[in-house]
């Protein structure tokens, strides 16, 4: 949270009627605070002396905390407040008061300390209740009839394997198998035994937790992943691997333990202290207590580690209800809300770019740029698993666009040359897939966040006619969506520009230090911005010389505030004689169109330029021979 303090502020309100340190009318709890204040206990003790009633509110919130006079105190509006912008406390009133003096303070749950608790069960009977009753959404991609291949049965006591059930009801348990890969797993030697009874003591205290929250919730059936596939079987994984998607869209309820990084950790948890016990701000109607974990689907936090795993990801986006067994209270998550046992993390809005009702609304294209961002980060133990643990969600999205479409190695046949603009997010670390065979035309041979131009605000994007794809030759073995493949190659024909990274560059914009500017195309003068997929430096194993020569291959125009060329920066490869010249990518590069003339910073080309320009360029780039290109 950032530093400002509003009392210093030139156009703040003064006299007698407002408070001297945070500009609020003394006489009232003001009803829209500002959004910061930074204050030191002692200037509140002194507004309190000056009756300003929103300073005492606040001072009344911090009285229970030993803080000296010169302690500054971070509040946002009358919510939140912080001493060291590490622990964030919260200010709120119990659930059902309605005392209107204090209508701004959002109403909040106390909660029972501990997951495990009948409170908890009661908040996640009634959640699912409302859900199956009131949330129409919820409904609409539910079939009743599917019901996966093998589950474990939890009734009369016993765990036991089976197979083939005429059944309609189950669980799914998305769940760390940790570092040590040691969950119990069924085995072709052990299958047989299970299907008889599972010893209680093997089983982690993850998978014991999943099955006792399915007994009290009356649910006789749960699919885990690590018993109900054989595990050292390529042939049964190759089969149920590609039934996620129907696995988890189908099932009745995903148990996710998400405060665990393994078996070891659980689904059931205490809370902290501080987060249970409500310090008194105004008697009986006001407290203030430690902030509940932030929830925040699909980015890493230490709070929520399931989150940050690859093949979490498609469990949480096909599945109808979740629930979140956090280190401090239970979260539900449907397709029509999100609920909490203290409230403070609700909403009734989806909370990511791409949430779990993708496939079953109408959506643009852009859906799939969007699900590859909030996968690409994502943690994998194996790096073969790149494409693997996306499979159910590509599955999804070749249903979605339509059976004359083509899924391709994370790209797709009718979109790949716009497909193939992708770009590493800037200031990370760059690295190769060093294990995970793919080409290096897909986003998957990296193992960064990666993103697309189209996401920006800059949206405007047009392919150019003088770069087309001529030939894809990608021969896969087994499922397309597992990524495993003999042969993967791209054969494009367009102009090639050959460069050197001295003149554009490793990463990001190339001489704003050294007042190199120059990159022409024709008349036309551009400031390379370029991003580099894998570290180019000497000391790298992908590392590129300066001075050698490397190629930019136009793909798209791309206008808003500025005019951009965008392409691919390429290396070539020996090739075998009488075939096409083979290519590797290397980073995708956005040329900005800028006036020629000596200024420093250089003036980008204004809008009202832009059509010239295009047509310039177009005409200029037509001049230019065409080469064809194997890209690998």
């Amino acid at each position: 949270m950032p530093t400002v303090t509003l009392r210093d502020g030139p156009n703040a309100p003064v006299g007698n009627d407002y408070c001297d340190y945070c500009h609020q009318p003394k006489n009232s709890l003001s009803r829209e605070p500002p959004e910061l204040l930074v204050i030191t206990v002692e200037e509140l003790e002194n507004a309190v002396r000056m009756d300003c009633k929103t300073c005492h509110f606040r001072y009344c919130a911090i009285a229970t905390f030993y803080a000296s006079p010169e302690t500054q105190v971070e509040f946002s509006q009358l919510r939140f407040f912080t001493f060291d912008s590490s622990v964030f406390y919260e200010i709120f009133k119990v659930l059902g008061t309605g005392d209107m003096e204090f209508s701004m303070i959002p109403e909040r749950n106390m909660l029972p300390g501990n997951t495990r608790s009948d409170q908890t069960f009661w908040s996640i009977e009634t959640w699912i209740q409302d859900c199956l009753s009131e949330h129409e959404r919820c409904e609409v991609s539910f079939q009743s009839s599917y019901f996966p291949k093998r589950v474990l049965d939890v009734r009369n006591g016993q765990l036991v394997l089976r197979e083939e059930l005429d059944e309609t009801r189950y669980a799914c348990l998305s769940h760390c198998w940790g570092p040590s890969q040691s969950p119990i797993k069924t085995l072709t030697t052990t299958i047989d035994d299970f299907k008889r009874d599972i010893p209680w003591s093997s089983l982690s205290k993850t998978f014991q937790d999943a099955v006792d929250i399915c007994r009290r919730l009356l649910i006789d059936y749960i699919w885990i992943d690590s018993l109900c596939i054989i595990q050292d079987s390529d042939e049964d994984w190759s089969i149920e691997s590609m039934k996620m998607a129907e696995i988890y869209e189908n099932a009745y309820l995903t148990i996710a333990a998400t405060k665990s990084t393994d078996g070891a950790g659980g689904c059931y948890a205490s809370a902290d202290p501080e987060t249970v016990s409500c310090r008194p701000v105004v008697e009986n109607l006001v407290y203030c207590r430690k902030r509940p974990p932030e929830f925040n689907q699909f980015y890493r936090q230490r709070n929520w580690p399931l989150l940050s795993r690859a093949w979490v990801y498609q469990e949480m986006r096909l599945s109808p209800r979740v629930l979140h067994f956090g280190s401090e209270e239970v979260l539900w998550q449907c397709r029509t809300c999100r609920r909490s046992e203290s409230r403070s993390n609700d909403s009734d809005a989806p909370t990511t770019l791409t949430y779990n009702d993708r496939y079953i609304t109408d959506s643009d294209l852009l859906g799939w740029y969007n699900t590859v961002y909030e996968y690409s980060h994502l943690a994998l133990t194996f790096e073969k698993d790149r494409f693997a643990a996306l499979a159910a969600v590509a599955q999804r999205e070749a249903a979605l666009r339509g059976p004359d479409d083509e899924y391709l190695l994370g790209l797709w046949k009718n979109t790949l040359l716009r497909d193939l603009l992708w770009q590493v997010v800037p200031h990370q670390v760059l690295q190769r897939c060093g294990k995970l065979k793919a080409p290096t035309w897909t986003w998957a041979s990296v193992m960064s966040r990666v993103t697309w131009p189209q996401l920006g605000r800059n949206a405007g994007l047009q392919l150019l006619d003088c770069t087309s794809l001529r030939h894809i030759d990608v021969q896969y073995t087994g499922s397309p969506y597992l990524g495993r493949y003999e042969r993967a190659a791209l054969h494009i024909c367009g102009p090639l520009i050959a460069t050197t990274l001295t003149d554009i560059g490793h990463n990001g914009i190339r001489g704003l230090s050294d007042g190199h500017y120059d990159l022409r195309l024709g008349d036309l003068r551009f400031l390379p911005i370029h991003q580099a997929d894998c570290d180019l430096n000497a000391n790298s194993s992908t590392r590129v010389d300066q001075n050698r020569q490397v190629y930019f291959l136009p793909v798209a125009i791309q206008t808003g505030v500025t005019f951009n060329v965008l392409g691919l920066v390429l290396i070539r490869n020996g090739a075998e004689p009488g075939s096409d010249p083979e290519y590797e990518r290397i980073g995708m590069i956005s040329i900005q169109a800028i006036e020629d003339s000596p200024s420093i910073p250089p003036h980008p080309v204004l809008a009202v330029g832009f059509e010239t320009i295009s047509t310039r360029l177009v005409s200029h780039l037509s001049s230019l021979p065409t080469v064809y290109i194997r890209l690998v």
